[in-house]
């Protein structure tokens, strides 16, 4: 239901006239937005709302995302969403972290950024086999291999004016369709956080995965209910009847704007690697005509996370313009691309072809 997320953006710093040269290309790894580092200091402005979420006040730069063992505590997981909360503003249309509340991300240039999601928890890792793979190669980090990691809060922000979820008074129905709009969007973002509920505050306002109308249309229904169809172009009454209206307006102003039309041809030889064959959600179907109820879903082709439709949106126009290939690996998921070896095998090979 979502344009495809970058896990791995290859620029290759050289003409193809320059192939035969023993030197490697320089390489740039941009990562899916889960493996990014995101480091926070409060201030004395931060007012927190327990004693908790306070206890690093003034002590300098930690470790916000991903910091897997405050996620699976519950009250460090009311301060994530806390400290990861940014307030919209519509007079400027943009978002601002909450008062008292600094971030950066560390190590950029550097694959450190994102070589573990979270350091202290290397059981897992998206990009570790890739970059060992590289390193295979000669690549080194900080000569001929970078990082460019970027602010996961562009992903995951909070508008502060919504509803709460589970607010008191709050319909059921509108808190189960948020539970469901927002385990859909999680699924698009693949990052390794706990149950909706528990992130439901860091997880508020992420619109970017939402479809597009340039790669699904208009007729397509992508949410159906017992006398209403929402497609790619009734995004914005999806989420009002949900109860997210306060969504509306930053999804028309910075969402679409990104996504309405498909991106220009790049003017540089472009190789994308995509997996296939994988069951994918492709529609949320309601029995009756309020959402209180967990939908049914209709599983279509991708990669498990990404449809195939996003997946491929601008092969057709790309490979006319020259300069593109698409290379589709069967059964492999989102994650897996790179992670299986056999995957990972294509992947390291149009790096090769690019040197």
């Amino acid at each position: 239901m979502a344009i495809p997320l970058l896990l791995l953006l290859v620029l290759v710093a050289a003409p193809r006239a320059m192939q035969a040269s023993p030197q490697l290309h320089p390489i740039v790894l941009v990562p899916g937005y889960a493996s990014n580092e995101l480091d926070a200091r409060l201030t004395e402005l931060y007012r927190p709302s327990s004693p908790r979420c306070g206890e690093r006040k003034g002590q300098g730069w930690f470790r916000l995302f991903l910091n897997q063992s405050a996620l699976h505590d519950p009250a460090g997981v009311r301060c994530f969403g806390e400290q990861m909360s940014a307030v919209y503003d519509a007079a400027s249309d943009d978002y601002y972290n909450v008062p008292g509340v600094e971030t950066r991300v560390p190590y950029f240039g550097s694959t450190k950024a994102f070589r573990y999601p979270d350091p202290d928890d290397k059981s897992f890792s998206y990009m570790e086999k890739l970059v060992e793979r590289l390193e295979q190669m000669g690549y080194r980090d900080g000569e001929t291999m970078f990082g460019a990691p970027y602010d996961v809060q562009g992903r995951l922000r909070v508008l502060q004016s919504a509803q709460e979820l589970g607010r008191e008074g709050e319909p059921a129905q509108r808190r189960q369709a948020r539970d469901n709009l927002h385990a859909q969007l999680r699924r698009h973002a693949g990052a390794p956080v706990p149950r909706p509920a528990a992130t439901a505050l860091a997880q508020k306002s992420s619109l970017w995965p939402l479809p597009s109308p340039a790669v699904f249309g208009t007729a397509q229904p992508l949410v159906t209910t017992k006398s209403r169809n929402y497609s790619a172009g009734d995004v914005a009454g999806f989420l009002d009847a949900i109860g997210l209206g306060e969504a509306v307006e930053p999804y028309e102003s910075r969402v679409l704007p990104l996504f309405g039309e498909l991106p220009a041809p790049l003017r540089v030889p472009v190789s994308c690697v995509v997996g296939v064959g994988v069951g994918t959600p492709e529609r949320m179907v309601y029995p009756g005509d309020d959402f209180d109820v967990t939908p049914g879903v209709v599983v279509g082709d991708g990669d498990g996370l990404v449809n195939l439709a996003s997946l491929v949106a601008v092969e057709t126009a790309w490979s006319r313009a020259g300069h593109f290939g698409m290379v589709r690996i069967p059964n492999v998921s989102h994650t897996g691309i790179l992670v299986e070896d056999r995957a990972l095998d294509i992947v390291i090979h149009e790096i090769k072809l690019a040197n």
